[in-house]
């Protein structure tokens, strides 16, 4: 049953809920079950289990997913359980309105104890009127404001009393993907002090929290304030946190020395200030880099480094976004699961990590919140009411068709296709009961967010999504030999395809002369290679070989002008520093990808704070290139076989990475020697991939397992390529240059 504390308490800071209880011999296992509406934080003897913001963020309205831990080592003869919990995203502030109590305003708590024994016995120990409620050194927690603890309240005696009975009552179902944890302890650079401020620099932006120790007198505050750069006076910038205080205050008890570290909120950051009486003394600060805790198997490095920083920033920014859902930012008063956001980089996202649970859990909060008429929210847990803006929108609703695609490809698991065809098939029907003869006239759009100097109508891209979306649930429906459904969206997609020539694309030009119009038409079938490179090449010549795609066009962009025959071309566009571009960004000391491409500029600093997240994923979506096209790991959906087809490039000299496929570890690297370049892949014995013969001129291939050598001749000289020596063993993340003797 869920309990709560009594309502006259509720000011006096976070409520701790306590259950004293025994074990006797002949313990074989003890499960705690768990949950709350909020957050909470659990420890059983003192040790504290280590998963955050747990049991993560849902719509509460419609269930709530219960955490379950194997605790039987922790158990003693008598045993204490206890369990701290926070607002979190259930009452915590929440979006653009920094709404509070947003699905409740209670902090309950659900909780049951399960101990077998070897004679069969089962006891269970269940939240209920014996727990006992006291209060927390933690006085305040929110998201975006902050954490207050007060180490004062330590050594003050606490009242218990007993906890109260909630009718709350919601369908409990199971937390099913991994939990977000410290991933990574930073130490900070001090890059300036005196008695009252201390200014770090952790050396990159990231999500989390900082630690420390500090003594002074009782009372005595430490407060410290986050920011990802340096204003122009070299203070911590937070204009772009807009209303949010971003600010932890440490409140010191007068003891030798206390202890601090924030539990129940993270900030976005690369910058702390400390401010603190002159008298207070700081120890021990530690940046503590939350994540999702899934597994990051994806690499790659080239001979280039603007490219290479190109790819840290985007697995810095979804390692920073990866905090329960996939949020578009981890700094300012948002911190929302765009679903635009994450349709555009979920490719990108699954060659980088193990992605398969955090996905599909994500896909399934979708599903929770799609309305019968088929509008895929925008946001997703969706907290505010359907509007043009919330629900329907191509490129954002699309997500229920693009996630559970690229899913399969990645995982080969079916059932993420099987569970979520059923909904994607709406989003195509509300398409159809909005178009006339297939030529979709949804109005509500973000378009290609925040392109640069290249406006693309709308209408395009909203029907471009159409057949994109038709086109992929078509082999969607192929993949599971639902052949009549896969027979009748193709020709559903042809009929919008048709609608699209016939309306956009007149004598060879599409009316939106845009490079996010040309790149994504092909991307979806729309238009062909040959008619893509007709025209693509000259709208990125047309702006000084400069990009203007925005949160769509980018991804596409360079695949397209690969495929088009403009290999070089998509090349220096990933190598260029002058703005705009991802290495300008990198040049302005970028360690994650912006939201936009002028977040900053040398020429007129700061772009508007009102939305200017300095970490957000969504235009590192080129990272999939870099798997697919620069080393060539090609994936299908219609074989298991996955094609080895780099795109080889004398605008570098090397490349070399990898990822995990279905079967296993694959790893690809290549570089040229004088006039042949040499392909190597390395692939565990379950991974079924064959190298593309139309490379090259093939001039030698051998076999060693499943292993492959392949050279082929080129044209020309390199400009000085590493060598490997032992591709298996060669490990070149941590370091510029191959480290093998």
């Amino acid at each position: 049953m869920w309990i709560k504390r009594k309502r006259e308490n509720e000011s006096e800071g976070l409520p701790v809920f306590t259950k004293s209880f025994s074990a006797r011999e002949g313990l074989v296992k003890c499960e705690l079950a768990i949950t709350a509406t909020g957050i909470f934080s659990a420890s059983i003897n003192g040790y504290e289990i280590p998963d955050l913001f747990m049991p993560g963020w849902c719509n509460y309205l419609k269930r709530v997913d219960v955490c379950r831990y194997d605790v039987t080592r922790l158990i003693n003869e008598n045993n204490v359980i206890s369990v701290t919990v926070a607002n979190g995203w259930y009452s915590g502030k929440l979006g653009y309105g920094n709404k509070t109590n947003v699905f409740g305003d209670e902090k309950r708590l659900f909780a049951e104890l399960t101990l077998t024994y070897a004679d069969g016995e089962v006891e269970k120990i269940v939240t209920d009127e014996d727990w006992t409620a006291t209060t927390s050194d933690v006085v305040f927690a929110d998201f975006f404001d902050g954490e207050v603890i007060d180490a004062r309240l330590r050594s003050k005696e606490k009242r218990a009393k007993n906890a109260e009975i909630s009718d709350f009552s919601v369908p409990l179902t199971e937390y099913s993907c991994e939990p977000v944890r410290v991933v990574e302890a930073l130490t900070p650079t001090v890059i300036y002090e005196d008695e009252r401020v201390i200014r770090y620099d952790f050396g990159r932006n990231v999500a989390g929290m900082i630690s420390l120790e500090a003594s002074g007198e009782p009372g005595d505050k430490i407060v410290v304030k986050y920011g990802e750069m340096l204003d122009e006076n070299g203070g911590v910038y937070t204009e772009n946190l807009r209303r949010e205080r971003c600010t932890d205050e440490f409140i010191l008890s007068g003891g030798e020395l206390d202890g601090f570290k924030p539990e129940f909120t993270y900030h976005g950051f690369r910058y702390a200030e400390i401010s603190k009486p002159a008298s207070s003394r700081v120890h021990g600060i530690e940046g503590r880099v939350i994540s999702q805790d899934i597994e990051y198997y994806g690499s790659f490095e080239c001979s280039d480094e603007v490219i290479n920083g190109v790819y840290a920033m985007a697995r810095n920014g979804q390692r920073s976004n990866f905090v329960s859902i996939p949020t578009d930012c981890p700094q300012r008063d948002e911190r929302l699961g765009w679903t635009g956001d994450a349709e555009v980089f979920c490719n990108s996202a699954m060659f980088n990590a193990d992605c398969k649970r955090f996905f599909t859990n994500y896909l399934r909060l979708i599903r929770d919140d799609t309305p019968a008429s088929g509008r895929i929210p925008s946001i997703v847990p969706l907290y505010m009411p359907i509007a043009d803006n919330t629900a329907g929108v191509p490129g954002w609703g699309d997500c229920i068709a693009v996630m559970p695609y690229f899913h399969y490809l990645h995982y080969r698991d079916e059932s993420v296709i099987r569970d979520n065809l059923p909904t994607a098939e709406k989003w195509i029907a509300y398409y159809i009961d909005k178009s006339e003869n297939y030529l979709t006239k949804i109005t509500n759009n973000f378009g290609d967010w925040l392109s640069q100097g290249g406006e693309t109508d709308a209408n395009v891209i909203n029907q471009i999504f159409f057949a994109y979306s038709t086109r992929l649930t078509a082999s969607m429906c192929g993949i599971i030999g639902e052949s009549d459904k896969k027979a009748y969206y193709s020709d559903v997609y042809e009929k919008v395809k048709r609608a699209f020539r016939a309306c956009y694309y007149k004598n060879g030009r599409i009316t939106s002369d845009t490079q996010t119009a040309y790149a994504f038409a092909y991307a979806a079938g729309l238009i062909s290679r040959d008619e893509t490179a007709k025209r693509l090449p000259d709208t990125v010549h047309e702006r000084g070989d400069a990009l203007t795609t925005g949160f769509i066009g980018s991804r596409f962009i360079l695949p397209a002008l690969c495929d088009a025959g403009e290999t070089e071309l998509a090349y220096r566009l990933i190598k260029r520093t002058e703005y705009p571009s991802w290495g300008y960004m990198l040049a302005q000391g970028a360690t994650t990808v912006w939201e936009r491409w002028n977040g900053y500029t040398a020429e007129h600093g700061f772009e508007d704070p009102e939305m200017n997240s300095l970490n957000h994923y969504s235009l590192g979506s080129c990272t999939e290139w870099l798997y697919s096209y620069v080393l060539g790991i090609k994936l299908s959906a219609d074989s298991a076989k996955t094609i080895i087809s780099p795109s080889f490039s004398r605008e570098i000299s090397c490349a070399r990475g990898g990822t995990r496929l279905s079967g296993g570890n694959i790893f690809v690297s290549w570089k040229y020697e004088k006039s042949a370049v040499r392909l190597t892949v390395v692939a565990a014995d379950g991974v079924d991939y064959e190298i593309d013969k139309g490379l090259g001129s093939l001039a030698t291939i051998e076999k060693r397992g499943n292993d492959t050598v392949a050279v082929f001749a080129t044209d020309g000289e390199s400009d000085g390529a590493f060598s490997c020596r032992d591709e298996r063993s060669c490990d070149t993340r941590a370091a510029k240059r191959c480290i093998c003797p």
